[in-house]
């Protein structure tokens, strides 16, 4: 289990877990990032706040670092998407748990249907998602980002994603990771049932308030 994992185990958003270390977001979201590690001032006060070890919070910092007692995982850590195609694979693999994601074709035709003007091929968005040197107009931005269902803001930048749209893609992958039962540390903490309803609540709750967070959203209210 690697930081957001416990944390969201903890049923506690990234703001509420810097409110325990008395920090800003950016050192628990660079840590879970696998980016820079917790100073270890903040080690203590946030085992406390997840109700774990400082050793069990240790260890899953190094998962969130790709690593085990030293160690890399076989599979670490994906990191962040920041180009098109990279988005558009995150949220084909992480954002439709228990369902059949779209193809490439549907992509495209979703793309083409959205904006009326563009021709999007199966091939197209197969190039795309290959990470070829492409450049991408703000018409297929936008109807990516209809055909996957999500907001623009997610599709707008190449090369940074904003705190909250990184926070939004992070909630997706947890939640397919509760549908996949890959949510371990409930079971060693004596949680055989999985997660409770209240869980499962407070987990769209978080995610809900993350997409409201995003620019596009709060433009539109």
């Amino acid at each position: 289990m690697d930081l957001q994992l416990l944390r969201c185990d903890a049923g506690l958003s990234v703001a509420q877990a810097s409110e325990a270390i008395n920090a800003s977001r950016v050192p628990l979201s660079n840590a879970e990032s696998g980016r820079r590690r917790l100073q270890d001032a903040y080690v203590g006060p946030l085992s406390r706040a997840y109700g774990v070890t400082t050793e069990e919070l240790l260890a899953a910092q190094d998962v969130s670092f790709g690593l085990r007692r030293g160690r890399p995982l076989r599979e670490a850590r994906p990191s962040a998407p920041r180009t098109v195609g990279e988005k558009i694979n995150y949220l084909l693999e992480h954002g439709y748990a228990g369902q059949t994601p779209p193809s490439n074709e549907q992509i495209a035709q979703a793309v083409n249907d959205h904006s009326g003007t563009t021709h999007m091929t199966a091939d197209d968005i197969a190039m795309l998602r290959s990470g070829a040197p492409t450049t991408v107009s703000d018409a297929v931005r936008a109807g990516l980002a209809h055909a996957l269902q999500v907001d623009i803001a997610l599709f707008q930048d190449d090369a940074e994603l904003s705190p909250a749209a990184g926070e939004f893609l992070e909630a997706i992958r947890f939640l397919g990771s509760i549908h996949q039962g890959q949510i371990l540390g409930l079971a060693a903490r004596g949680n055989q049932a999985g997660l409770s309803a209240g869980m499962m609540a407070k987990i769209n709750e978080v995610v809900g308030e993350l997409k409201n967070k995003l620019p596009g959203e709060q433009s539109e209210q």
